[in-house]
């Protein structure tokens, strides 16, 4: 058996889709889809609502939620969120984090994207922006963050000092002085620095058990391998471990079965497709290699309770 190695990737962010990758939504179209989450003149942001708004390759807004449940987003943008207020869950491609009030995330391009509400009530602030925002001059900052997703809670002082950043960029695009957005982006590149601290303090860098390790092995090759590999024993197989032993190490770390993160996987696929794509039901089905369209209706009927068809009708943008 060929052991699993993991692999290190000097990621530009179009490389996080395999080749034949989904379509990307750009920044107005993302924005667009969650249009109900922002409010017409809010105090912080951008007003969306409004009949002139355009994102041009940069944005903030303010979100405010109560229980919402979203459909997956896949982004060619890059989108910072400061929670401010409440408990949310969310996923990205096959992990899922739970976040709490003053926790930072940033979330990359090409990957696929949800999110739950957990409180009655939730809020955050949002910078969405583009890779050329930036300029090349910050590529080695970005691609430290490429395979970075989990969530960072802030302690009051980092959030304070962060929560005043985002209000300055709001306070520049809504004055737009002179030199605006160059000095937006020197902001910008504080937050992110001060995020990359956050990732790179020593007190988390822990010691992982052998099942953390093969937990975060077993997650990456779901990610590289769901389209074609479907069954616990070929992830066994590449991982050098029986099923058996992959089953137990998987549901004592998370508590779900090995076999059911790969279906996830899968699932989310599935509804990024249905909503984004014109593809056929059939040829949705072929691209992820079921056997026909009836085994491929049955397996999504099976998680999410409704038929391919009808999800597409009901969220397709």
């Amino acid at each position: 058996m060929i052991k699993y190695q993991e692999k290190t990737q000097n990621t530009c962010f179009y490389e996080l889709r395999r080749k034949g990758s989904l379509p990307l939504l750009n920044m107005n179209q993302s924005i667009n889809v969650y249009k109900n989450l922002y409010e017409k003149k809010p105090l912080l942001g951008m007003d969306i609502k409004n009949i002139d708004f355009k994102a041009d390759g940069f944005a903030i807004l303010q979100n405010k939620g109560k229980e919402n449940i979203s459909i997956p987003l896949c982004c060619s943008h890059y989108i910072l969120i400061l929670n401010l207020k409440g408990k949310s869950l969310r996923h990205i491609n096959q992990y899922s984090y739970e976040t709490n009030a003053h926790s930072l995330q940033l979330l990359v391009p090409g990957i696929i994207y949800s999110f739950e509400d957990l409180s009655e009530s939730c809020e955050s602030l949002m910078v969405f922006f583009e890779y050329e925002f930036l300029s090349s001059l910050n590529t080695e900052l970005l691609e430290f963050f490429s395979r970075k997703f989990e969530v960072n809670q802030l302690d009051q002082e980092h959030f304070i000092q962060i929560l005043r950043l985002f209000k300055l960029l709001n306070q520049e695009y809504k004055n737009k002085k002179l030199d605006y957005q160059e000095y937006s982006k020197t902001l910008l590149i504080q937050i992110l620095y001060l995020l990359k601290r956050e990732k790179s303090a020593p007190f988390l860098e822990k010691v992982k058990t052998r099942s953390q390790q093969i937990l975060k092995h077993f997650l990456a090759l779901i990610e590289e391998n769901f389209q074609t590999k479907k069954s616990v024993q070929e992830y066994a197989d590449i991982l050098g471990l029986t099923p058996k032993h992959l089953s137990e190490t998987i549901k004592e770390s998370t508590n779900e079965s090995a076999l059911f993160l790969i279906h996830k996987r899968i699932i989310k696929e599935i509804q990024y497709q249905l909503c984004y794509t014109t593809l056929s039901i059939k040829e949705i089905s072929s691209s992820l290699y079921f056997s026909n369209s009836s085994d491929f209706g049955r397996f999504f009927k099976r998680y999410k309770l409704i038929s391919p068809k009808s999800y597409r009708l009901k969220f397709q943008v």
